[in-house]
């Protein structure tokens, strides 16, 4: 079976636990299952620990998601301006089109009344 590459930015377990000294030194193995420790050794605070770990991996996927979202941001803003743009061009094309044929027609209308002057009685 091909496995993923190994992603550099994921701190392993051991880098977590023991500090990133210790990847150095202990490198990656399987894990065994857990064995009961002899009586007056400290068991870990396992809540610490996870505590630790959460956070840690919180703080690195935030990092992504910020860039995420910033690029996500931008791409709907740029979208959205596009169509606000698109739709102003039309009213306003519309507007001065409007606008074009009453001064057209008021400008024809005059010099007409010019050229034609009423007749008078």
């Amino acid at each position: 079976m091909n496995q993923p590459p190994f992603d550099q930015g994921i701190p392993l377990l051991t880098e977590v636990l023991l500090g990133p000294e210790a990847a150095e030194v202990a490198p990656a193995m399987p894990v065994e299952p857990a064995v009961e420790l002899p009586p007056g050794v400290v068991q870990p605070d396992w809540d610490a620990i996870e505590q630790r770990l959460t956070q840690r991996i919180l703080h690195q996927v935030q990092g992504k998601i910020d860039h995420l979202l910033e690029e996500r941001i931008a791409h709907v803003l740029q979208t959205a301006l596009q169509n606000a743009l698109i739709g102003m061009r039309g009213a306003l094309r519309e507007d001065l089109q409007q606008s074009l044929e009453q001064i057209v027609a008021h400008a024809v209308s005059h010099e007409l009344g010019h050229l034609h002057p009423p007749a008078q009685y």
